[in-house]
């Protein structure tokens, strides 16, 4: 588990947890909690945000999954998608630049599909303190006989990016 900065003085953050964990029915609710700190408050309006999870599961359509900011607003980034394939998020890079939306994308099979964007654009989360407990938030609403498990979960944040004269990026968002 990690949730130090990467690199010295960059602007982005990643929070990274390999603690596998059960998710199951009745209704389960698991928390993967980040503590993050060291960003500029409040989060930039260009700010950049990604959720990477590794979730083997049956039947995806059991879960929904949700990213808290620390001022517990959230967002939803997925809700009973995925439909009754497996696995189809192990592995999945949600991300506000993919082409296609996990609520619209049309599951074919199991197996992991990525990238996607999430339900709730990350976007919604600029303007607010990045600083705090953040929470990725997972539930299954279902019978017992489709669980599954939380294997990893990697929170990345990155601050504002501006170009510098020499086409060269600036990062400024981390203190």
């Amino acid at each position: 588990m990690t949730g130090a900065p990467c690199g010295g003085g960059n602007s982005k953050i990643v929070y990274e947890d390999t603690t596998p964990q059960f998710v199951g029915s009745n209704p389960s609710i698991v928390e993967k909690i980040a503590p993050l700190s060291g960003l500029t408050n409040p989060l930039s309006p260009t700010a950049i945000s990604t959720l990477q999870i590794w979730l083997t599961h049956t039947w995806n359509a059991d879960m929904t999954i949700r990213l808290y900011a620390p001022d517990s607003s959230y967002i939803t980034i997925t809700n009973q998608d995925g439909g009754v394939y497996d696995n189809v998020f192990d592995g999945t890079l949600f991300t506000d630049s993919a082409s296609s939306s996990v609520s619209t994308y049309y599951f074919l099979n199991d197996g992991v599909v990525s990238p996607l964007k999430p339900r709730d654009p990350f976007t919604n989360l600029r303007g607010k303190n990045p600083n705090g407990q953040w929470k990725v938030w997972f539930q299954d609403t279902y019978p017992p006989t489709d669980d599954g498990n939380i294997n990893r979960v990697i929170l990345m944040i990155q601050g504002k990016v501006e170009k510098m004269k020499n086409g060269k990026k600036k990062n400024d968002n981390y203190k």
